[in-house]
């Protein structure tokens, strides 16, 4: 084919895109038209949401955004049914998606219910009722502390406690070993649902016109193909090294070796934990001091198995550095200090759903390497008894931890 006749064709593969920008163009200046031909939709209800409200000493604040398309102008609030003065952290007119803070100087009674009223200037009231007002916690150094010391118990303490399995697990039998990874295929699958179920439950509290199951399926796009990039990476890595060492039993067809697999096992964990680290954070900032300690001794009792999921690939090598371990548990643990403190911080919805989200593409995509470690590895392949048990085995474990903790 001559160059000239390649150009024409590549020149050709832009007339479909091209048609189609013309086309929704004309939908979206004629689109009107075209939708009152089958009906009309409603007008907008001229409501706001409202976002997060905040105590503090003779104060509240509260954060609201306007969802739909046509300007809302904050016009009148009310506490408890009573008009009270106000003044606005952000403009009074707020177009779609615009965010303001209305502060209310108002000496709220402590573990009182209390109900806003939020009337925009077409007379149309937004009512959001809190069941009991509890001061905002601040950030200091005292929290700052215990939001840290939270997370190295509900994640750093546990993961390391499972590590400690590590010597055991190194005189057991190949086929225990592989019923053991299997077994770690098992609770990331577990978590995968578990972390999935979180954040499909926060993203239906996030404003619609946010799109908050985008938001899922980007977390988990997003996740799963940043690990399979440094999946293979790792494998490149590994099989580069092992080339200029002279091993014949380095790892083929990129399957990642054993402590690249801990590696990514470890950080598929992680992310989960982050996710667990903002739910804690979140109950205390929100004032649930009961539902905090409950997610405190519940993470704590499912952690504790995911050390032993991070220590199985490693279990092969005759010598694992004190410095890996610890790179390791901290790796797997140490989100959980930093979603505390976003959680308990910042308290933000958005990033409750980004982050289970990230958590359920990291769990799938390392189930899907330790399924190909599996395949080449374990005696009898995937199909084995042992696999299959152990895998059973894992996701039985981490219900069973649930129920416990509960």
């Amino acid at each position: 084919m001559s160059g000239q006749k390649r150009t024409l064709w590549r020149l050709w593969a832009l007339v479909p895109l091209i048609t189609l920008v013309a086309a929704v163009s004309i939908f979206v200046s004629a689109g009107g038209s075209l939708v009152d031909l089958v009906g009309k939709n409603p007008p907008p209800a001229d409501t706001f949401d409202v976002r997060r409200v905040e105590f503090s000493d003779g104060e509240i604040r509260v954060l609201v955004t306007n969802p739909q398309r046509e300007q809302l102008t904050i016009a009148l609030v009310t506490v408890d049914d009573a008009i009270v003065p106000f003044r606005l952290d952000g403009p009074a007119t707020l177009r779609r998606l615009g965010s303001s803070t209305i502060v209310v100087a108002y000496h709220w009674v402590a573990d009182d219910p209390i109900a806003f009223g939020i009337t925009a200037s077409s007379g149309v009231e937004t009512v959001h009722a809190v069941g009991a007002a509890v001061e905002t916690p601040r950030p200091s150094g005292r929290s700052f502390l215990g939001y840290a010391l939270i997370g190295f118990l509900v994640g750093i303490l546990p993961v390391a406690l499972g590590l400690a399995w590590l010597p055991s697990l190194r005189h057991a039998d190949a086929r225990w070993l592989a019923a053991f990874m299997a077994l770690t295929g098992g609770l990331l699958t577990f978590l995968a649902f578990d972390a999935l179920d979180e954040a499909l439950k926060l993203q239906a509290a996030v404003p619609a016109s946010f799109g908050g199951v985008g938001l899922v399926v980007l977390g988990v796009a997003f996740s799963y193909l940043g690990l399979t990039w440094l999946s293979h990476r790792l494998s490149r890595r590994g099989q580069a090294d092992a080339g200029q060492a002279g091993d014949g039993g380095a790892p083929a067809g990129g399957v990642l070796s054993g402590p690249a697999l801990a590696l990514m096992v470890a950080i598929g964990i992680g992310m989960h934990n982050l996710g667990e680290g903002l739910a804690i954070g979140s109950s205390f900032a929100l004032g649930e001091l009961t539902l905090g300690t409950f997610l405190i001794v519940g993470f704590m009792v499912n952690n504790i198995t995911e050390g032993l999921g991070i220590a199985t690939p490693i279990a092969g090598d005759r010598r694992v550095a004190l410095g890996r371990l610890v790179t390791l548990a901290l790796v797997a643990g140490a989100p959980t200090i930093a979603g505390a403190w976003i959680g308990g911080f910042l308290a933000n919805d958005f990033l409750g759903v980004l982050f289970f989200s990230l958590a359920v593409g990291a769990a799938v995509q390392v189930v899907v390497e330790v399924g190909r470690y599996l395949r080449r590895r374990a005696p009898g392949g995937l199909g084995s008894g042992w696999v299959v048990g152990g895998f059973l085995a894992g996701i039985v474990i981490m219900w069973a931890a649930g129920l416990i903790a509960g």
